[in-house]
């Protein structure tokens, strides 16, 4: 008998592979996985970002955030710093430590996303981008409030 994969299996044998490939990068940098991502997120973003827009992107809760972010400063990644604006509410900023670093990380997780898409065409890429962002929409129940968002295909 052929051997049958089903859908959660897989879902859940590519997350495990993926996560332990990103972790051997990650601890490169003294990182996890989940620091490394926060790490290339406020690098990459052009606006102040708070603890619960992380909660919001990464889908992650308050006491996971609040612990990934109270590690993250005891390392010397990041720093939090009162909004002006809003005193119950603190801006993460990256640290000179974590600048220095930043580049190489995100160099690092795009070489290894690479190498799981090597084998793919462009447009099977944005294929399986959209499936999986179709996928997640599902399981989140987005009904469009959500950042989920397929690409077009040229």
């Amino acid at each position: 008998m052929d051997e049958v994969y089903h859908f959660g299996v897989l879902f859940k044998q590519i997350s495990l592979a993926f996560e332990t490939a990103m972790q051997r990068e990650a601890e490169r940098y003294d990182l996890t996985p989940a620091q490394a991502n926060i790490l290339i997120y406020l690098s990459e973003v052009d606006h102040p970002v708070n603890q619960r827009e992380l909660e919001y992107y990464y889908r992650l809760s308050n006491p996971t955030v609040t612990g990934l972010m109270q590690r993250m400063e005891a390392k010397g990644f990041i720093k939090r710093e009162t909004n002006q604006g809003d005193g119950r509410s603190k801006y993460i900023l990256l640290t000179p430590k974590a600048e220095k670093i930043v580049h190489e990380v995100k160099m690092a997780i795009d070489k290894l996303e690479k190498k799981v898409v090597q084998d793919l065409t462009e447009e099977e890429q944005v294929r399986l981008r959209n499936l999986l962002l179709r996928t997640l929409t599902i399981l989140y129940d987005c009904k469009g409030h959500c950042q989920c968002k397929e690409e077009k295909m040229d």
